[in-house]
């Protein structure tokens, strides 16, 4: 064993234990040296040592035969391997409710244990894994042995943990199914929502009830592919209505780590406000009293420079934008329309302190893409597809609000609205 200071203690025996056996120092089955042993060749505590080997089990580097034995081995490939040969890894954004109940309608947290039945219902194993909860470190431990196939229902754009594994699956030529269409995603076979389509839809309906002065109303610059394509849509509704589109209104959201979520609303239905009186006045000679309880009163002192829409990123920045129109005197739904996108229900975050919904959303069928996304993966697995990589396009629907939050679909791309996402 050669010595290694550069390191912590007990990482320098982890780190030891993953390369002698990646260098085949420690062939597989072969038993790991003991806590002692480590602890004397690599000159720590043997406290430390035993701490390495604890983390290295956790990790599946190394396993017991015995769970009452203290002795550990490395993985015998024949059996970790046959089993990981037939696993589907599943990436998922596995948010829960208070009470341990899949969130109801949340952006992109697919019905992940719908995709998972229809994938075991193929005989294979699936392990179902919680992006949130995956570093980029974890991935390759997962990797260790290839699995048959890997299924991402997570968004992967501003996910290291998910870019990592495309990278794992594209150099492992493992077969992978993705959520969305941004360009670095293209290499995989993919099922997506056409934003671009979305947020054409969305600004022709507020076109087609008299609308004219709409304005993209966002929290932060569109920096994701999907944000862009959806205001990209919305200037494409817009010039072919003869309009110029109008810029995107940024009102802010960076917060400290760990705010409050009551306080999180307050403040970005603050800056919501601020970034209206500028944009339906310019900025107003004294500042908005925010402390007080009383609803300014917009119309005694402001006109709304013919505004007469907001185009939201979601239906949860509308919620905002809602809210901070009642504090200005405004009457949603009547001088302002507003549209959303996603479809959640007014539980989700922001509703907790604004329930009232936009005008109008997007339905993206959320627990319908997850299950052509297995139905995609199987095909791929059976060799029933063409080599190259294969695209989907999937359904959406248009909501427009029935009387107080109740949604009801009325256009889409090609069904009716039934999503839970």
């Amino acid at each position: 064993m050669k010595r290694d200071f550069n390191q912590n203690p007990r990482y320098r025996v982890l780190r030891w234990i993953e390369q002698a056996i990646e260098n085949g120092e420690l062939e597989r089955g072969a038993a790991v040296p003991s806590s002692r042993a480590l602890a004397q060749a690599l000159g720590v505590a043997r406290n430390t040592a035993a701490a390495a080997l604890d983390a290295a089990e956790r990790r599946g580097v190394v396993v017991r035969r015995d769970p009452a034995a203290r002795k550990r081995y490395v993985p015998d490939v024949a059996t970790n391997g046959a089993v990981a040969a037939s696993t589907i890894y599943a990436l998922g954004d596995l948010g829960l409710s208070p009470d341990g109940a899949p969130a109801p309608r949340w952006t992109d947290r697919y019905l992940s244990l719908e995709a998972v039945a229809r994938l075991s219902a193929t005989g294979r194993h699936v392990m179902l894994l919680n992006s949130d909860a995956l570093s980029p470190a974890t991935v390759d431990d997962l990797f260790r042995a290839s699995p048959a196939a890997m299924l991402i229902l997570s968004t992967v754009g501003g996910n290291p943990a998910a870019m990592r594994a495309l990278e794992r699956c594209r150099v492992g030529g493992i077969p992978v199914v993705v959520h969305g269409n941004a360009p670095e995603l293209r290499a995989f076979d993919r099922v997506y929502t056409d934003h671009r389509a979305t947020g054409r839809a969305l600004t022709e309906w507020l076109l087609a009830r008299g609308r004219k002065r709409i304005v993209p109303f966002f929290p932060y610059m569109p920096d994701t592919f999907w944000a862009r394509e959806r205001l990209e849509g919305y200037a494409d509704a817009m010039r072919a209505a003869g309009m110029e589109p109008l810029p995107c209104a940024i009102f802010g959201t960076n917060l400290p780590d760990g705010t409050p979520p009551e306080e999180r609303f307050r403040v970005r239905k603050a800056l919501a406000t601020t970034a209206m009186l500028e944009l339906f006045h310019g900025n107003p000679k004294k500042p908005f009293n925010f402390s007080t309880s009383q609803p300014f009163n917009f119309h005694a002192a402001h006109d709304m420079g013919g505004v007469d829409a907001l185009f939201c990123l979601s239906d949860n920045w509308a919620r905002v934008a809602i809210a901070a129109m009642r504090d200005l005197g405004l009457r949603p739904h009547e001088d302002i329309l507003t549209t959303g996108h996603d479809n959640i229900a007014p539980g989700a975050e922001f509703g907790e302190f604004e329930a009232d919904g936009p005008d109008a959303t997007i339905d993206k069928h959320n627990e319908t893409k997850a299950v052509a996304m297995a139905a995609l993966l199987a095909a791929r697995l059976a060799g029933e597809l063409p080599p190259g990589p294969q695209c989907r396009e999937h359904a959406f629907a248009l909501v427009e609000r029935e009387g107080g939050d109740s949604p009801k679909a009325i256009n889409g791309n090609r069904q009716p609205s039934t999503a839970i996402d």
